[in-house]
């Protein structure tokens, strides 16, 4: 993690947490001890004149997001410190740009665009960091400092000071927790605690069950030169995957060595199949959809995206696929900018269902077949309404219903024929837009991104419950039915997604995002997003599915709630995997696996392996309610064996002195307790009575999740399930 402060001033702060931490002076006439320039701005730490106290100030140009970056190794609590000050001058002119920002690794924790810098004088400018907390330590980070991205006149630094938090913490309030564990019982698949790639010790170590290969790079993958194709996301180019001897392929391929891992760590694959129509061409080279020079001048191009300078090995004839309105006279731009009419085989070749099936067959040789512990599981492709964006260097024209039922099936078939046994995952869809229309319907002029053309010649249906229509009326070419799992992805908008620029953990955003997980669930709450409506995810999805085909399993192969170390973000996915397990989701993969030790890894864990030797929670989710739900989200999972796990969120900025009271009783004796917050990992935080009465209570400090363990008396009259509601249960 990094703590970075950015104003055009960055600092990575890094100093041992101190018990009753007094005022710490960052700089004044030069850097406190342990503190390194990392500045990349020009800039000046023994500037003469002026200077706000003492004899020194710091003089700095911020200019094209230019920024000062102070660096320290050591992790620094900032529940010490309730503010960081600054004096600011802005020399003859003033008005310059900046912004202060709190920074935790790539996570922005509190930002404040200040007001334009004084001209002739110094005013002190203040960061409020109460809202924040958390424990930093270094892997430093660097981002944007000055505001404006300009020329702008120099300006000065002086006084950089973390002021002692003195306030006193508000007392807890109480509440009220109540676990029925006969009530709403339901399976929980341990599917649902997957995620897409990951490093492949950690996928064991974690106890991840299920890992995808997936994303727009993988909609052109190669799988016989180990070449995939980075589409939008990065010029549109062939990129060569190392692999150790490339005279052995296909074996030894990117993607087996994805599968040869996994197997090994004791996880399940998700692959994705194309469905396009395209991959890279059989050479491993570089290559790039957009050539300048066939094409002409380019707004952007692999070279100028990194200027002022440039790595040796970009190429400058990679473009970006959009036109330079000024340069560009060669015919190949469109109306609306972007470069038409190129040649797909630049880069690719056309593919058929041919192509899948061998890749089947392949992976067969390998490691056997789905039902001998081989690859179960198979996507039908990535987020094809987008194709005519991502990927229009190949796919220039909007998918249409049909044209996404037609290689459903023809992409369902090649694998089904290579390999009964195996299970596949369609449409794949990118998120809201896409479960009511089509690519052709959201290209329509003047449409709504929910109907149109296509969706109206399409019996006004949208377009999953028609999907699902599709499957339960269309049999595939074995006989079986060519999907089993509906396959969506969902980010929540409302820049809580924590996709570059939605990390935000500020605490109008942290608030924002905690409330926005009911969007999984709940048919009151208004999305906070440009949706503004009710999207009650997971019970509109399985309502479509008991309509239209009964069955067919529920699976979300990308999701995210928010940065990797995020506050909110650490708590938000413990909701989501509780809530995923009590809706009914059959398979779920986060976009990507956190990474290793970060508080978002602990929410997995807190499922998969909580106590760290490999004990995870199995069960049935139950009944939980709470008598303050907005701030206390509670879940409940009885296992075979009268387990009790209950699960506490206080999504709340006070403690909760917390009963959680179990109808039937609990045994007697103590009651086990892990946790974790923004700050601190997960851990054991030892036991708590069992009253006479069958209850527990507990405080539930701040923005904290909390596991409580027990066992049901057998009074209880638990009944045990098997099996689950719908779904493939290979797995179980």
């Amino acid at each position: 993690m990094a703590f970075l402060l950015a104003l055009g001033l960055l600092l990575s702060l890094g100093l041992p947490a101190v018990v009753g931490a007094a005022d710490l002076t960052l700089c004044d006439d030069s850097l406190a001890p342990g503190f390194q320039d990392w500045s990349w701005a020009v800039h000046d730490l023994a500037n003469p004149s002026p200077v706000a106290t003492g004899s020194l100030s710091i003089s700095w140009e911020p200019d094209g997001w230019a920024g000062l970056y102070f660096h320290a190794d050591a992790p620094l609590d900032l529940a010490d410190w309730s503010d960081v000050e600054l004096a600011i001058h802005g020399g003859a002119t003033g008005g310059q740009q900046i912004r202060l920002t709190l920074q935790l690794a790539d996570v922005s924790l509190g930002e404040v665009f200040l007001a334009p810098a004084p001209a002739g004088t110094w005013q002190t400018r203040t960061l409020d960091l109460r809202a924040a907390g958390g424990v930093l330590k270094d892997d430093a980070v660097e981002g944007p400092a000055d505001h404006a991205g300009g020329d702008q006149p120099t300006l000065f630094l002086d006084d950089i000071v973390l002021i002692e938090d003195d306030s006193v913490p508000p007392p807890p309030t109480s509440a009220t927790v109540t676990v029925d564990p006969n009530a709403n019982r339901r399976p929980i698949n341990p599917l649902i605690y997957g995620v897409n790639f990951g490093e492949a010790t950690r996928i064991g170590e974690v106890g991840y069950p299920i890992r995808r290969w997936g994303g727009n790079s993988v909609t052109r993958y190669n799988w016989q030169v180990a070449v995939h194709n980075t589409a939008s996301d990065y010029f549109y180019q062939n990129i060569v995957d190392d692999v150790a001897d490339p005279n052995q392929l296909p074996h030894g391929s990117s993607s087996d060595q994805f599968v040869d891992e996994t197997l090994a760590a004791g996880a399940e694959v998700v692959m994705t199949a194309p469905a396009i129509g395209w991959t890279p061409v059989p050479i491993r080279e570089k290559r790039w959809g957009f050539s300048v020079a066939a094409y002409g001048a380019q707004l952007e191009d692999e070279c100028s995206f990194y200027d002022p300078n440039p790595p040796g090995w970009c190429t400058a004839d990679s473009g970006d696929g959009t036109c330079d309105p000024v340069s560009n006279t060669t015919g190949f731009c469109s109306p609306d900018g972007l470069i038409v009419g190129n040649d797909p085989t630049d880069t690719s070749q056309a593919i058929t269902g041919t192509f899948i099936s061998d890749w089947v067959t392949h992976l067969i040789s390998r490691v056997g077949t789905a039902a001998q512990g081989g690859v179960r599981y198979w996507a039908v492709d990535n987020e094809p309404m987008l194709w005519d964006s991502t990927h229009r260097d190949v796919f220039p024209d909007p998918l249409t219903y049909d044209g996404l039922w037609s290689r459903t099936l023809e992409v369902s078939n090649a694998i089904k024929s290579a390999d009964p046994s195996a299970k596949v995952l369609g449409p794949v869809v990118w998120g809201w837009c896409a479960f009511f229309s089509s690519a052709s319907d959201a290209a329509f002029p003047n449409g709504s991104c929910v109907d149109g053309p296509d969706r109206q010649a399409h019996g006004g249906m949208a377009l999953l419950p028609w999907y699902l229509q599709e499957v339960c009326t269309t049999g595939g070419t074995t006989g079986t039915r060519p999907i089993d799992y509906l396959d969506v992805h969902f980010y929540p908008q409302g820049g809580v997604a924590g996709l570059p620029g939605s990390d935000s953990e500020d605490p109008t955003t942290a608030a924002r995002r905690l409330r926005s997980v009911a969007e999984l669930w709940d048919p009151t709450y208004t999305s906070e997003s440009w949706v503004s409506e009710p999207i009650y995810l997971i019970p509109r999805l399985r309502s479509w599915i008991d309509t239209h085909c009964p069955g067919v399993g529920l699976a979300m192969t990308e999701y995210k709630w928010g940065g990797d170390d995020g506050a909110s973000s650490a708590l938000a996915h413990a909701e989501v995997l509780a809530l995923f397990g009590r809706e009914g989701v059959d398979l779920a993969t986060r976009w990507v696996a956190p990474e290793p030790n970060s508080r978002v890894e602990d929410a997995y864990e807190l499922f998969l392996n909580y106590d760290g030797a490999g004990t995870g929670i199995e069960g049935d989710s139950v009944r939980a309610t709470s008598d303050v739900p907005g701030s206390l989200g509670t879940y409940a999972i009885v296992g075979p064996d009268g387990s009790l796990w209950t699960i506490l969120i206080n999504r709340d900025t006070v403690a909760l002195d917390t009963d959680v009271l179990v109808q039937g009783g609990l045994l007697a004796g103590n009651a086990a307790v892990y946790g974790y917050d923004g700050a601190s990992p997960l851990a054991s935080l030892g036991t708590v009575p069992i009253s006479g009465g069958g209850s527990v209570n507990l405080t539930i400090p701040a923005r904290s999740v909390r596991l409580v363990i027990a066992q049901v008396e057998a009074a209880a009259g638990l009944i045990f399930a098997d099996g689950f509601e719908s779904g493939d249960t290979t797995a179980w």
